[in-house]
């Protein structure tokens, strides 16, 4: 699984060797770090890591560990993706399903079809899998408020 990570260092030699420390004992695999030591705030300098556990066993034992050092973590977030279709049978206007993405996932592409008799949208879309659920029923609720209804297209 992949994580980015922001820590909280105070700027001092040696501290995120601790974080990297208690990334790789859990078998943690640094992808990238943006350290900008511009950006100080309230003491700390936000550090942003991608790194990819084995699992997210692995991820808290790290996260509890890194902080056990007395270094914050200040966010954590999935960079786990998926790819989803749905088809939103019925009439909807495109400007009500901006609200459902926005934050959440990155609409690929969205397609008309059906004519006036039996309308449908079509839905690519990109989602966090922490949001995927979320999401799904969001959009789900909001079909269902408009008289339409959300299939999900399973591969």
């Amino acid at each position: 699984m992949r994580i980015r990570l922001t820590l909280g260092l105070t700027d001092r030699p040696g501290t995120l060797l601790t974080a990297l420390e208690k990334i790789a004992i859990n078998g943690g695999n640094i992808i990238s770090i943006i350290h900008n030591r511009e950006q100080l705030t309230a003491g700390y300098v936000p550090v942003s890591l991608s790194v990819e556990f084995p699992s997210h066993e692995n991820f808290e034992r790290a996260r509890a560990g890194i902080e056990a050092s007395g270094i914050p973590v200040l966010s954590t977030e999935s960079l786990e993706r998926n790819i989803e279709t749905v088809l939103i049978i019925g009439s909807m206007g495109v400007e009500k399903l901006r609200s459902v993405f926005e934050g959440r996932g990155e609409v690929i592409s969205l397609s008309y079809g059906g004519g006036s008799r039996s309308p449908y949208i079509r839905i690519l879309f990109s989602v966090p899998a922490d949001y995927r659920e979320s999401l799904l029923s969001s959009l789900e609720l909001l079909a269902e408020e408009n008289n339409c209804l959300v299939v999900r297209e399973e591969f």
